[in-house]
């Protein structure tokens, strides 16, 4: 796939180019303009700098959180997780192929930075936090990215908790020892 993405820790110093960044999904596009993008307490954003580090092409913010399991009355909990609470890519490079597999499944810039963010997240819990699934909220538009990844839907007697934000969002969960 050619050369490493250019994806390093956000900071004030990167939000200025939040400004030209636009997803087509208001609340990620604002997201990195609010303070919440630099917060060590909501997670840590990751943005994909173009070549020469004048605008943002996607980024993904992750947290720590976990899965329910309800049990009749009983709710419980079954695994520590981390939470990729934004994920987004600039409309510019929506649908962008990048290659083709053997197999002739299409890959798109979408899938790349998902694959790094993925091999981040395998980092974090290699080196420095243990947890047994990723959890996300789906928008419709990215569904089917996140089901190429083998994200599922999360069961029916499963449950993370939710921001306002991700009402309209499907729940969806990817187990990591499986």
């Amino acid at each position: 796939m050619g050369r490493a993405l250019n994806v390093v820790k956000y900071d004030a110093g990167l939000q200025k180019l939040a400004s030209s960044f636009h997803s087509g999904n208001n609340y990620l596009d604002k997201f990195l303009k609010e303070f919440v993008s630099l917060d060590d307490g909501f997670g840590k954003t990751y943005v994909f700098l173009s070549e020469e580090e004048q605008s943002i092409i996607g980024y993904y913010n992750l947290g720590l959180g976990y899965i329910e399991q309800y049990d009749n009355s009983i709710t419980k909990k079954i695994g520590g997780a981390i939470h990729i609470n934004c994920f987004a890519l600039d409309e510019h490079f929506h649908g962008l192929l990048q290659m083709y597999t053997d197999d002739g499944i299409k890959i798109n810039l979408s899938d790349v930075l998902l694959d790094e963010c993925l091999a981040k997240i395998e980092y974090i819990r290699k080196e420095y936090v243990g947890f047994s699934f990723v959890t996300l909220s789906s928008t419709k538009e990215g569904y089917s990215l996140y089901c190429r990844t083998g994200f599922e839907d999360l069961e029916e007697d499963m449950g993370f908790s939710a921001k306002d934000s991700d009402i309209e969002c499907i729940p969806m969960y990817l187990p990591l020892d499986l």
